[in-house]
């Protein structure tokens, strides 16, 4: 009965699959889950598979971890039991339902925390929103943890929140939390919510552990870039998109939030223009389409994109099609990188370094910063300035000579 039931299931899922072009490596690793699913239930006498025994299974695989404590097969696992359970009560199948965690912000002692969220919706973008919560949650579960509230944040109670930090998270997450903390903090002092209002003071207090600002930006060379580039295999779907999407970050320096979620709409081909709204500073830029972007581009619409009707332009390779996730593009210039030979060990290693590295190479061939901002997408110079930090010739340019010192000045000093 248990095969029987559980075959018939997994036939429907199956034909879904099929239907929408999963691939057969794909469902290969679903079957293992559900080959696993049928001897537990053997053990357990099950008779039939319902929502409960699909939990239990997946309960003792992962020793009743969270979902977030996963990793990444073991959440794989939870999708594949999913899928049948959906089959089962709904005869379809949902997308995938872990997207954004929920943070929940309970009773008296969460209204600070929700009026701050709700605030700052207003004028942040979701995705913001989304990092202001789980940092400030951050901070919520370490007060439940010690029984106290916001409203009894003190210096002492401030103090052990940061050695809290140190102890249980890295450095730069425990930077993030604090900085958004500080936004936090004074927004309560603005509202008169603190016992202890004085802005500066806790602005002090609450201190990141190093002076982020100083950090000399991660470039690559020019012949670096070409063999990131070059290295790239085209030959199959993906390497299509993913050449015409790192040419993207290298020739234009996009940012990943703007190349991933890249439409149809963006390309002007009667005009050879992109023309797209930055998602980070909401400033519409306008840039030539080059040959060499314009071909990258037709060539994966034409032999490496699936046909599928999304406005998107870049999709994942393999069912379900879908957008892709921000942390594939980084994910494959890494790869690039180490197919190219190229060393990224000291230097950081995503689209943002790309966006550097064009910004720096630009200087270095004596462009003007007003260009570079007007390629960047930067609201001024100024925001150009940073990569000032890099070109180590024209900051010799800047150099002032030794002014002349008469032996006997330095006589004098001990007189």
């Amino acid at each position: 009965m248990i095969k029987e039931q559980l075959s018939i299931l997994r036939l429907r899922v199956e034909a879904v699959f099929a239907a929408n072009g999963y691939k057969e490596a794909c469902i290969k690793r679903y079957n293992h889950t559900w080959d696993h699913l049928q001897k537990y239930m053997h053990v357990l006498s099950d008779e039939y598979y319902n929502p409960d025994s699909g939990q239990q299974f997946l309960d003792d695989w992962h020793s009743g971890k969270q979902f977030n404590e996963l990793t990444h097969r073991q959440q794989e696992r939870v999708r594949h039991i999913e899928v049948l359970t959906d089959m089962l009560l709904t005869g379809t199948i949902r997308e995938n339902r872990h997207v954004n965690k929920v943070y929940v912000f309970d009773g008296y002692a969460g209204k600070p925390f929700r009026d701050f969220i709700a605030n700052q919706s207003k004028i942040k973008k979701p995705s913001s929103v989304r990092r202001y919560e789980e940092r400030i949650n951050a901070l919520y579960l370490f007060l439940n943890d010690n029984k106290r509230s916001i409203l009894d944040m003190d210096i002492p109670l401030a103090i052990q929140f940061a050695a809290h930090l140190d102890k249980t998270t890295s450095r730069p997450n425990r930077n993030s939390i604090i900085m958004t903390n500080r936004v936090f903090i004074r927004y309560l002092c603005e509202n008169r919510i603190l016992k202890d209002n004085r802005t500066a003071m806790w602005m002090s207090l609450l201190h990141i552990n190093c002076h982020c600002g100083n950090k000399i930006p991660s470039v690559y060379t020019v012949d670096e870039v070409e063999k990131i580039i070059a290295c790239i295999d085209r030959s199959h779907p993906q390497g299509k998109r993913d050449y015409a999407m790192i040419l993207l970050a290298a020739r234009y320096g996009l940012r990943a939030s703007d190349i991933i979620p890249l439409r149809f709409t963006n390309i002007d081909w009667e005009s050879n223009r992109i023309v797209l709204t930055q998602q980070k500073t909401q400033k519409r830029v306008t840039l030539p389409l080059s040959e060499e972007v314009g071909s990258a581009l037709v060539e994966y619409i034409r032999y490496g994109r699936p046909n599928i009707d999304t406005p998107f332009m870049f999709i994942s390779g393999h069912a379900p099609f879908k957008p892709l996730n921000s942390n594939v593009l980084a994910s494959n210039i890494s790869e690039a990188m180490r197919a190219a030979g190229i060393d990224s060990s000291k230097r950081k290693h995503g689209p943002h370094a790309l966006r550097h590295s064009l910004a720096s190479n630009l200087l270095k061939a004596n462009e003007t910063l007003p260009v570079i901002s007007g390629i960047l997408g930067h609201s001024s110079t100024a925001s150009t300035m940073t990569y000032l930090r890099v070109d180590i010739n024209q900051l010799r340019h800047c150099a002032l000579d030794v002014p002349f010192v008469p032996s006997t000045f330095y006589s004098q000093l001990y007189e």
